[in-house]
């Protein structure tokens, strides 16, 4: 799955309202989204569908946007368990280049990772690949 990364200029009131209109007028579907703002800059990290015309929408309304493969992850909701997936990529040297937790539900959390190898860390992966 593709995720998408925008950087903005800080306390911009209204920024999410644009992004989430531009992607609207062009029928995409904002699956999940994640906005921060630290006063240096906004980071505005969202998965859409149709992923392209996310993409297209966004370079079109001046955002920078930039798209990066992740894997999804299914794993037991409790202590130890984030650590454990992290530590399979010692040995491999595989950076985590990032690591969300995007859905917590019934004892299991969604964990999105992109990695500086995503295809040997899907095989690393693969037992609990969402």
């Amino acid at each position: 799955m593709k995720q998408i990364t925008i950087i903005t200029p800080p306390g911009r009131p209204g920024t999410l309202a644009d992004i989430a209109e531009r992607l609207a007028a062009r029928s995409v579907n904002i699956v999940d989204i994640d906005a921060t703002d630290d006063h240096a800059h906004g980071v505005v990290v969202l998965r859409a569908e149709p992923y392209n015309a996310a993409l297209r929408a966004l370079a079109d309304g001046g955002y920078n946007a930039v798209g990066e493969e992740v894997l999804v992850v299914r794993i037991p909701d409790e202590a130890g368990a984030l650590a454990k997936i992290a530590a399979r990529f010692r040995e491999p040297q595989i950076n985590i280049d990032a690591m969300r937790i995007v859905r917590r539900d019934g004892g299991w959390a969604s964990v999105l990772i992109s990695t500086s190898d995503n295809a040997r860390a899907r095989e690393l992966l693969a037992d609990c690949l969402a």
